[in-house]
C-alpha cells in the first residue's frame, strides 16, 4: 500500500483545485469544524457524533491502526469532504470494506464525490478487499445512492422504517455492494 500518493491534487469540474490527505492527528480540528458547519439534515442519523473532539481522536487512532482509511479533501485552508474506508482485521468480515462519505453542500454536484469513491475503491484493492459495501439512508441520500449505481454499487437489500429522524418521521435504508478485483483494467 502506497501512501506517498498523497497529497494528490484533483480538479472539479468547475476548476476548483482540490487536495486529498490522509487523516493524522493535526487535521482532526479542521475535520471537526467541517462536521460541525454541516446541517443536521446531513448528520443526524450518523452512528456516532462527529462534532465529539473524541470521536476525531478515534478516528485518527483508528487510522493509525490499520482500521480505517480516511481522506480529507481541502480547498485552500479547509476541509469540504471527508470519505473513510472502515475495514475489520479479522474475522468472517475482513474480506468486506464499508465506505463512509460526506461532501459539503457547496460541492455536491462537482464530481468530488466520485473521485474520492475511486480513492476509497483503489485503496480497497491494494488492501486485498474483495467487496466494498456503502449505506444510505433513503428520501436523505439519494443523490449518492444514483451517483454510487453508476460506479457499478449494486443494492443488496434495504430495511424498511429502519431509521428514524427526531420528528419521528421513518426512512428505509439502502445496503449497495460492489464487487472488487485485484487490479483495474482497460474494457
Amino acid at each position: 500500500m502506497s501512501m506517498n500518493r498523497y497529497p494528490k491534487e484533483i480538479v472539479l469540474k468547475d476548476g476548483s483545485e482540490i487536495i486529498f490527505k490522509p487523516l493524522d492527528h493535526e487535521a482532526q480540528k479542521a475535520l471537526l469544524a467541517f462536521f460541525e458547519e454541516l446541517p443536521i439534515e446531513n448528520k443526524w442519523y450518523l452512528k456516532e457524533d462527529p462534532t465529539d473532539p473524541a470521536t476525531m481522536r478515534k478516528w485518527a487512532d483508528n487510522q493509525e491502526i490499520g482500521k480505517t482509511f480516511c481522506v480529507l479533501a481541502w480547498h485552500h485552508d479547509k476541509v469540504v469532504a471527508h470519505a473513510s474506508l472502515l475495514r475489520r482485521l479479522r474475522g468472517g468480515r475482513k474480506h468486506v470494506g464499508r465506505l463512509r462519505l460526506m461532501v459539503a453542500r457547496d460541492y455536491r454536484k462537482k464530481q468530488l464525490g466520485t473521485w474520492l469513491i475511486f480513492d476509497m475503491i483503489r485503496r480497497a484493492m491494494e488492501l486485498g478487499l474483495e467487496k466494498l459495501r456503502t449505506d444510505f439512508i433513503i428520501g436523505v441520500e439519494d443523490m449518492a445512492i444514483n451517483a454510487t449505481r453508476k460506479l457499478d454499487f449494486v443494492s443488496e437489500g434495504v430495511l424498511k422504517d429502519y431509521f428514524r429522524d427526531d420528528d419521528g418521521n421513518y426512512y428505509d435504508y439502502q445496503i449497495m455492494v460492489k464487487q472488487l478485483h485485484s487490479e483495474w483494467s482497460d474494457f
